[in-house]
């Protein structure tokens, strides 16, 4: 089933006409989708409509959104219905709206694949014809019943007597690209960001280091190396160079976070640090 759900009357400038105009929008969205028509599914937008992606992609105008959706309708979503829900429109002025909607994309047989919000920006064109000027979408963070009980968990600052998994790195070549994705997708919060680009996120209980590519340099793309938060340096020192590797040496950089870069038995790299790896709290 596609289609707009009616919800609360808008309040502001506009009437019922304008208001029914604009979720007319939404709806010409569902039928293009639905028919895996991305031109009238971009028809909605205006010709230089700045649209933002859930990945933080920006397709160049109407002829982008139309473009990614065209591979959409062929790929991944080929055969899926599109049900949006406009939860509110608050007119700006006159021939002018912000739009707050929802959309579920869903298999024929009513298998939810996505969930989405978006924010837009609606204009009423000379010929009275209202288009999407501004649209950014994006995937809501999953939420947890304010009552059920959830388990205490150690802080990424608070060390216990087993050593624990705390830090990826990835070397990326757009890391403020791929920064914008993981928090957007797994509403990752970006707590550091190093003068050459490099973005630190977390979940609350890991950290996730995105490490600018050097074109000039040697390391490759991709995992980089993990860290582990442990209670105490130099007794887990003692104990790798017992297990045959290399002593642990002291990074030098300027980052707050890892004290120590240490080698597995294959050369694979992690870090030591006992003060965490910063970070917000879970």
């Amino acid at each position: 089933m596609t289609g707009t759900r009616a919800s609360a009357p808008p309040a502001g400038a506009g009437g019922q006409e304008d208001a029914g105009a604009i979720r007319a929008l939404w709806d010409a969205m569902a039928r293009g989708w639905a028919e895996g028509d991305a031109a009238r599914f971009a028809a909605s937008f205006a010709e230089d409509c700045d649209f933002t992606t859930v990945r933080g992609d920006k397709p160049p105008g109407r002829p982008g959104i139309e473009a990614g959706h065209a591979d959409l309708f062929r790929g991944p979503y080929a055969g899926t219905v599109l049900a949006t829900d406009v939860r509110s429109i608050r007119f700006l002025g006159p021939g002018l709206a912000a739009v707050d909607a929802e959309s579920t994309v869903s298999r024929p047989g009513g298998a939810v694949l996505a969930r989405t919000h978006a924010l837009a920006i609606v204009a009423r064109t000379a010929g009275h014809r209202w288009l999407i000027h501004t649209f950014h979408n994006m995937i809501p963070a999953a939420r947890t019943p304010q009552q059920t009980p959830r388990p205490q968990e150690p802080t990424v600052t608070d060390p216990s007597p087993r050593p624990k998994l705390r830090h990826l790195a990835l070397v990326a070549r757009e890391p403020e690209k791929l920064a914008a994705f993981y928090c957007s997708v797994f509403a990752m919060e970006l707590f550091h960001r190093d003068p050459d680009g490099s973005c630190f996120l977390s979940d609350g209980y890991l950290t996730l280091a995105l490490v600018r590519h050097r074109l000039d340099g040697e390391t490759p793309v991709g995992m980089n190396h993990f860290g582990f938060h442990v209670g105490n340096t130099a007794e887990v020192s003692a104990a790798l160079v017992a297990a045959g590797v290399p002593e642990p040496a002291e990074r030098a950089t300027g980052r707050p976070f890892a004290e120590h870069r240490a080698i597995d038995p294959e050369g694979n790299w992690f870090d030591l640090s006992a003060h965490g790896f910063g970070g917000p709290s879970a």
